[in-house]
């Protein structure tokens, strides 16, 4: 890492301090006990791992009694929650949290893996979705740790770095972006962090624009959910950007939901004064955000909708997503750079 002299020192300081603020906060949404696991689909709720297939869904998205993932939870021969471990000799039925603990050597035993997978992630999911990320052979908590501080550091460098861009922020086609995936605030403090780092939410300016944000996060294996500029204020503005114009709606902006209900479909044909049900009344079971009802007055792109854009509750957490503005120079960030801001070498 190159060496700052004072001046740029003093320039950091108040990012360092709102950078340690936002990791405060982040780490408050996570979950804090041991046998404490999340649920996903970007809720930040957590439940005790005893809850998982106990025939009460705990998780609003109810992925904690997903069928496929119970089957393989449940097993004949332990009792729910464990597993046999054969180890050293000798076999024994031992919490399944133990079992993807083990190494040296690991369990042997006819678990899924997948199992172990989403313990080490920490985040309940229905098993179809659940991929094998880990190296084979599960180990201590003291090697995970240092492999996700390498992570760490890689997506910091992807994501907070660039030469053409100033502190925590990358440049992405010709602008720079503040991906502050470590963040977990609500859409209206998330607004409020960009705007301390001379920004705003992004708002996407066509297709193109919105495909080629989408490729970097998915390129820089970002998993985070982001807020974006977008939120229905009001009946008469309607899905609008954060500069009160329209937002398009439909593909290829937002995200498709699947929905138990049985709904048929509409085609209208304006000049024969016509509308009807799209091939003869068929049942779809799938409805594209936003929905006729609001799920949620603000706008999100998650890695659960392969960042398609969808409604959400404002108050929920997800990282902000900011787009340097061309008058960053008139928030007193200092020094040079872009907007006039300090250049930070990171190593």
């Amino acid at each position: 890492m190159a060496v700052m002299g004072v001046d740029s020192l003093t320039t950091l300081t108040p990012l360092l301090l709102l950078l340690s603020l936002f990791l405060a906060m982040a780490a408050g949404n996570t979950c804090t006990d041991d046998d404490e696991i999340q649920c996903g689909g970007g809720e930040d709720k957590c439940i005790p791992l005893r809850y998982i297939c106990d025939s009460d869904g705990d998780c609003d998205n109810e992925y904690d009694e997903d069928t496929p993932l119970c089957q393989v939870w449940r097993n004949d021969e332990c009792d729910k929650g464990q597993a046999m471990c054969t180890r050293l000799g000798s076999g024994s039925c031992i919490s399944i949290m133990e079992y993807c603990s083990m190494s040296d050597p690991p369990c042997q035993g006819n678990l899924d893996q997948r199992i172990c997978q989403m313990l080490h992630d920490n985040v309940v999911d229905r098993l179809e979705n659940i991929q094998i990320t880990t190296i084979s052979g599960w180990v201590n908590n003291l090697v995970r740790s240092e492999r996700l501080g390498e992570e760490f550091a890689l997506l910091l460098n992807r994501t907070m770095g660039h030469q053409s861009c100033p502190p925590m922020y990358t440049l992405v086609g010709d602008q720079c972006l503040s991906l502050f995936f470590i963040g977990s605030v609500s859409w209206g403090e998330a607004g409020a962090f960009c705007e301390t780092l001379g920004g705003e939410l992004i708002t996407f300016k066509n297709a193109t624009h919105y495909a080629e944000v989408v490729t970097h996060l998915k390129e820089a294996q970002l998993t985070s959910d982001f807020w974006i500029g977008g939120r229905y204020p009001n009946e008469s503005l309607g899905w609008s950007w954060i500069d009160d114009s329209p937002m398009q709606l439909g593909t290829p902006y937002w995200a498709i939901r699947h929905t138990g209900d049985c709904l048929t479909r509409n085609v209208t044909y304006p000049e024969l004064g016509e509308t009807r049900e799209a091939n003869a009344g068929e049942c779809y079971n799938y409805v594209q955000a936003p929905r006729n009802y609001l799920q949620g007055r603000c706008v999100s792109i998650t890695y659960n909708h392969y960042y398609y854009m969808s409604d959400e509750d404002c108050l929920s957490k997800r990282s902000p997503l900011c787009v340097l503005t061309e008058t960053a120079g008139t928030y007193g960030i200092g020094g040079g750079g872009v907007g006039g801001v300090a250049q930070l070498s990171l190593p």
